[in-house]
């Protein structure tokens, strides 16, 4: 895998906000406004034609104005923009883009402009990342997290959020804090591996609802494992909610038999 393109997705040293706006309720917005308020210490660089400026921040009307190559952009604009956005990037140069909201239809050809470009994509469907240690709130949640040594990884935008609420509460820190949401380009394995080399993780936890490669997945867990400690927690264990997840009773057996061969 390109670490060099995880590196430019958990470390960035610069963001572009593609559809940023002053609209308090568009993604756009909230994104701008977590960004800021997270106190990331590189340019943020709000992408839009219908604004001079986003929250006192100066914005350029399209990807191809923008004065430099943002390491990171993020897509907040109508699912229907995202492939002509995605190749604008690309052309542009960028390494990594979060993509928040995107129809399963639109999958393959998302998948096939970041290959094009050697881009690597978080999501779609992802609620963002967070990165306490950097100042970096990448995300649509505004809940301040405190630094701490535990990086945790979700598949699910609703456990991220409890868990977010959660961790507040009782001032509980993280080194990161990852919304996976569709995994159609990176996926827990890869996270895995960078994080088993991060210096400000000593712990990992996991949140997942399935497994896109087993094997991958148990190759990066053991691996990782003998560095840090891994906890994993499975959802779908009762019938409710496999039923919920479209997953079958008999799958269960399967996920034990690889969190037992990675050593979890």
């Amino acid at each position: 895998m390109s670490q060099q393109g995880l590196e430019a997705l958990l470390r960035p040293k610069s963001i572009a906000v593609i559809g940023a706006s002053m609209k308090p309720h568009r993604a756009g917005y909230l994104m701008m406004r977590n960004l800021l308020a997270g106190g990331f210490n590189g340019p943020v660089l709000p992408v839009t034609p219908a604004w001079k400026a986003v929250l006192g921040v100066m914005a350029w009307p399209d990807i191809a104005s923008l004065p430099f190559t943002p390491d990171l952009a993020i897509l907040c604009t109508n699912a229907s923009r995202n492939l002509a956005l995605l190749d604008a990037l690309g052309a542009k140069g960028c390494k990594t883009c979060i993509i928040l909201s995107a129809p399963t239809s639109q999958h393959e050809e998302l998948l096939a402009c970041a290959r094009h470009y050697k881009m690597r994509l978080l999501g779609p469907n992802s609620l963002g990342l967070l990165a306490p240690w950097q100042g970096l709130n990448a995300s649509f949640s505004p809940v301040p997290i405190k630094q701490g040594k535990l990086a945790f990884i979700s598949q699910s935008a609703a456990v991220s959020n409890t868990i977010l609420d959660w961790a507040q509460q009782r001032e509980m820190g993280f080194s990161y804090f990852i919304a996976l949401g569709d995994s159609l380009d990176i996926d827990v394995d890869e996270l895995l591996d960078y994080l088993a080399r991060d210096s400000k993780t000593s712990a990992i936890l996991l949140y997942l609802e399935q497994l896109s490669d087993a094997r991958r997945f148990v190759s990066a867990a053991r691996s990782a494992s003998r560095n840090k400690p891994i906890l994993v927690i499975k959802s779908g264990r009762s019938p409710a909610a496999q039923r919920l997840l479209n997953t079958s009773a008999g799958m269960d057996p399967a996920w034990d038999a690889a969190i037992q061969r990675a050593g979890l």
